[in-house]
């Protein structure tokens, strides 16, 4: 592996890296970059906040034998003090919050009331300040706490020292935002063409480059619009249709498109379809579209000059609509697919089906190493991210001991869609089917749902109150901290049961070692819903490569069973069983799983086994 990081940095090239679940990637990654990095910044990418965390603890581990200054940034929205309890400031995008950031600043610079965070940084020992970052390489909660105990921001204090750090350890949006991409470069004093970028469980990457690139605006979107449009003076458009009368329009043209083109979630919009009936309604032709827009995008910035001085977050829904309009009617087809989503919110779509448009930025970097220990098909990920063909891909076996972990199946249970939307006995089965097994086989347990509507569905049949052992519980939109600290509650357990969601913060990237986790059992096979979405997807790489199943379905699918599974063994010594409650299970063949009659009993006699070992 150090070899292979090794090489990859000596000739200037890109690194593809499989390696199984607790086999120690991070070290030895970082390990091979700080001893050959030279004179290049270090830009580690992670998903997560417990990926970064993680990463800053080896870290600290490897400069007991070589010093190295690391810093860990996250967003304002999760690290601005005044954002705390704001639901409008952690929701701002990265241009929102800089431009109220940066008024912010420059009434505090002037002497006037602006930010104490930022004045408590500016009145703040500097030197002291470096020398505890370079100390005690705080991971971004860690500094998040440091800065509300000291009374300064801990945003800007982690900016203030990106220059002298040898490795920054950001989210992935730090560097696939382009206008974020712009400001860490200059914080961190490089270019592109002198970072080494690594990129963590890189199995993501491709869908969330995709999201990225992507592109919405929903009919609660449209009521922001007019609510602007009635504070600001509901300017016209063009002749006779007033920025309100437009509003108007788009929200019925919304509906009817919804209505229309909507199946179960989603639908896909014809090529033209939103812009014909725009016109239609405006009476005007496709050349008013470019003239609307522009008026638009002037008074969104009206808009958003006049929040921000009002110490307002600087956001305009006309402003993003022109934003969207511009983006929906230039989009190129062959890479994108207009979509309209259902429900109580409907919304328009730019939906991005090729990530390597997002990735492009990576070519420019003097190495990039993407790293995972579910990537299947090494050649499938770098078709998908189109890097050079002369890219290093290394795959490494697991060289822990294989009887540590058992993997079984039933074929009475499915959570297949169909099936459960006309069988509600089926529902009631998976619920006493984990039940049965948690009761049986007290261990840590971890149940995977494959979405947060199934596991509420099971709270609602009453699964949480049948568990013998305590039970917690992953809900959605559960603060990071708030979810951190149920983790350590379940670690510090000997039989606690956590139901979660795979795909999610549980599923990947925390270390659950020793008897911290002993049982996985996963509720069905996350195959992506079948949507538009999905179905554009698998054509799209079905007629690129041939392979739209595999890429689109198959493949994510068999990747978040694995990651799940692979939160037991974290070491040689690690011993787990990991239980799949779905017939499909006999699919994947890259899965040594096993069929059994009685799960229950399968997990009973795995444990016994080592018992007898031990007695």
């Amino acid at each position: 592996m150090m070899k292979a990081v090794f090489d990859a940095l000596s000739q200037g090239r890109h690194l593809i890296l499989e390696s199984p679940t607790g086999s120690g990637k991070t070290a030895s990654v970082l390990s091979s970059i700080i001893e050959n990095a030279g004179n290049r910044k270090i830009l580690y990418l992670t998903r997560t906040n417990s990926q970064q965390r993680q990463v800053m603890i080896e870290l600290r581990k490897l400069t007991a034998r070589r010093k190295v200054f690391a810093i860990a940034i996250q967003g304002r929205n999760s690290s601005c003090l005044l954002a705390r309890g704001s639901e409008e400031m952690r929701t701002g995008s990265a241009e929102e919050l800089s431009s109220y950031c940066a008024r912010l600043k420059d009434l505090t610079r002037s002497g006037l009331e602006g930010c104490r965070y930022y004045s408590g940084l500016m009145l703040a020992d500097q030197a002291e300040l470096l020398d505890w970052m370079r100390r005690k390489l705080p991971d971004a909660e860690e500094a998040i706490d440091f800065g509300a105990d000291r009374g300064i921001c801990p945003y800007e204090l982690s900016k203030s020292f990106m220059s002298d750090a040898d490795l920054v350890v950001a989210p992935y949006i730090y560097f696939f935002d382009p206008f974020i991409r712009r400001r860490l470069l200059e914080w961190m004093g490089t270019q592109p063409g002198n970072l080494i970028i690594v990129l963590d469980e890189a199995h993501n990457l491709p869908d969330y480059l995709r999201e990225v690139e992507s592109i919405r605006f929903s009919l609660r979107a449209v009521q922001g619009m007019k609510k602007e449009a009635e504070e600001f003076g509901d300017p016209e458009v063009i002749s006779g249709v007033s920025v309100r009368d437009l509003a108007e329009i788009l929200e019925r043209v919304i509906r009817t498109i919804s209505d229309e083109f909507v199946l179960d979630e989603d639908g896909i919009v014809p090529e033209d379809e939103l812009e014909t009936q725009i016109m239609e309604e405006l009476g005007v032709s496709s050349r008013s579209f470019h003239v609307i827009s522009a008026v638009l995008s002037n008074q969104g910035d009206v808009v958003r000059d006049a929040k921000l001085k009002e110490g307002k977050l600087p956001r305009s829904y006309i402003r993003s609509f022109s934003d969207f309009l511009r983006f929906w009617v230039e989009v190129e087809p062959q890479h994108y697919v207009k979509l309209v989503n259902g429900g109580e919110n409907p919304s328009l779509e730019a939906y991005c089906l090729d990530p390597a448009i997002a990735a492009s930025p990576l070519m420019e970097a003097s190495t990039t190493i993407h790293m995972s220990g579910t990537l299947g098909r090494l050649e499938d990920y770098r078709a998908l991210l189109q890097l050079p063909e002369d890219t290093i891909m290394l795959s490494l076996p697991s060289d822990f001991p294989p009887e540590n972990r058992r993997i079984v199946y039933v074929d009475d249970i499915t959570t297949r869609y169909e099936v459960l939307a006309r069988d509600a006995a089926m529902l009631s089965s998976i619920c006493t089917r984990i039940v049965d097994i948690c009761n049986r086989v007290r261990r840590n347990t971890i149940v995977f749902f494959p979405s947060f509507g199934l596991l509420e569905s099971l709270l609602d049949l009453g699964i949480e109150r049948k568990m013998a052992s305590s039970v917690l519980i992953e809900r959605r939109d559960m603060r990071q901290e708030e979810l951190m600290h149920a983790v350590e509650r379940f670690k510090n357990s000997k039989d606690a049961v956590f139901l979660s969601v795979i795909g999610g913060r549980i599923s990947e990237g925390l270390d659950f070692p020793e008897k911290s986790l002993e049982m996985v059992i996963i509720v069905g096979i996350p195959y992506p819903r079948p949507t538009a979405k999905q179905r554009a997807l698998v054509n799209y790489y079905d007629i690129l490569y041939g392979k739209g199943w595999d890429y689109a379905v198959r493949g994510p699918a068999l990747r978040r069973l694995l990651q799940a599974a692979g939160r037991m063994i974290r070491s040689e010594t690690d011993r787990g069983i990991a239980i799949v409650l779905d017939k499909r299970m006999s699919y994947f063949s890259g899965i040594e799983a096993e069929r059994v009659e009685d799960a229950a009993e399968a997990a009973a006699s795995f444990f016994s086994i080592k018992n007898c070992e031990n007695g």
